[in-house]
């Protein structure tokens, strides 16, 4: 399977969205270069040397959906909530202001995938929003 660069761009912008990570934080986080992070986000050309050295600063990214759109965006949590490398709350925040947004990145991505020939686990993510936005009515 060919690794699609843009692709990749929007996953990890999409994830970063969800994770509320701003350029700054980014930054402080990677010990990146603002040039290779802003090349990741837009999908620009950059080795995938300094993709994986980015990368491995968020545990509970799944590297498998980010790369190819396979599975689910976050690793496995165990029964207490934790990822299952021992990183507690793979979500930084969950914040009702944020599901509009997600939804449209989610349709964004949905039909990236699709156009590309992918078939990304989108759909549970949207369950995810849709059973969030249930539960937590006008938040």
């Amino acid at each position: 399977m060919a690794i699609d660069i843009q692709q990749i761009g929007k996953r990890f912008r999409f994830y970063t969205s969800i994770k509320e990570l701003e350029m700054p934080q980014l930054l402080e986080m990677t010990g990146s270069s603002e040039e290779v992070l802003s090349n990741i986000l837009c999908g620009k050309n950059y080795m995938l040397d300094e993709l994986v050295g980015i990368v491995k600063n968020f545990h509970d990214l799944n590297t498998q959906w980010l790369i190819y759109g396979e599975g689910s965006m976050f690793k496995p949590m165990d029964e207490n909530g934790a990822c299952k490398d021992n990183h507690k709350g793979c979500l930084k925040k969950d914040k009702a202001a944020y599901l509009k947004q997600m939804q449209n990145m989610l349709i964004e991505l949905d039909a990236a995938e699709v156009a590309k020939g992918h078939h990304a686990d989108v759909d549970a993510l949207k369950a995810k929003l849709e059973e969030y936005k249930a539960n937590h009515p006008q938040e």
